[in-house]
């Protein structure tokens, strides 16, 4: 009953908010826009086309009215080694929100690191690859995109890793949140520098490098017959290489590779497509 009511709410406000942008933006413009925008937690971000610039806020406060939400964003642009995004604030305050998803609780601060919606069936996968008490290290683990759910649904021990002490406190707020503190073993440290005394069953890399040192790594850490899960970004041009490229990395360790999952996640850029492989070291 809760279900049906919830969308029924929602669909009021989709309805409220089209009626909106139609009185100064053409009905095409209105689809395109509506199409692009995204929800995490409270936060709603916004793609606007470039002609409609000068609408930006009007835009914004369609959506902060329509919505009742915390903040409205104009999508940006993300930077750096530790990819912080970029959001230009339209409505509303603050940065900062719960997001639930597949029985997940993220807390986001969108004005120091990223979560993509994009990612979400991959996040999903993530809690069904495992099998109970399996060690992990994520190697990137960030605010636990991967290690949440292989920790939750998974039932493994996952060794979370993660460089930038921002996604580090958002990481241990996470874990707390979803009570998993049994089974998430987290360390603000470079990868490159973890020398674990054990060989990992399963390896998470979900950070874009095509730097081989950190394949390399992995493979020190991974017991014979371990999985990677290995994401990276590849050009479309490039693609039918990508598999050969790893087995040449993998070759430098004396190892084989076993094709496990191959998938295009999404766009990346024109082009350009994020990818994930997921394969065996024999």
């Amino acid at each position: 009953m809760y279900f049906g009511h919830k969308h029924f709410v929602e669909d009021k406000r989709i309805k409220k908010l089209r009626e909106q942008l139609k009185s100064k933006i053409s009905s095409e413009d209105v689809q395109k826009i509506m199409k692009s925008y995204e929800r995490l937690g409270d936060i709603i971000i916004v793609s606007i086309p470039k002609e409609y610039e000068i609408l930006k806020e009007f835009i914004g406060n369609c959506f902060f009215e329509s919505f009742e939400c915390q903040t409205v964003l104009e999508k940006g642009f993300v930077s750096g080694e530790f990819r912080v995004p970029y959001y230009a604030k339209l409505a509303g305050d603050g940065f900062v929100t719960i997001h639930k998803e597949n029985g997940i609780y993220y807390k986001i601060d969108l004005s120091k690191v990223m979560f993509s919606s994009g990612n979400i069936a991959e996040r999903i996968r993530m809690a069904h690859v495992s099998s109970p008490d399996e060690v992990i290290i994520d190697m990137f683990s960030g605010i636990g995109y991967f290690t949440l759910p292989l920790a939750k649904y998974g039932k493994a021990i996952v060794w979370a890793l993660e460089k930038n002490p921002n996604s580090y406190n958002l990481l241990l707020e996470n874990i707390n949140l979803n009570l998993l503190g049994g089974r998430v073993v987290p360390i603000n440290t470079d990868c490159l520098d973890f020398n674990p005394d054990f060989k990992a069953d399963r390896i998470i890399m979900g950070y874009f490098s095509h730097e081989e040192k950190f394949l390399l790594k992995a493979l020190d850490m991974i017991k014979d017959g371990g999985v990677i899960h290995y994401h990276n970004t590849i050009t479309e041009k490039l693609e039918p290489h990508f598999k050969k490229d790893i087995e040449k990395v993998i070759a430098k360790k004396g190892k084989k590779l076993e094709s496990i999952y191959y998938k295009k996640i999404k766009k990346y850029s024109p082009g350009i497509w994020h990818v994930v492989f997921d394969f065996k070291v024999i």
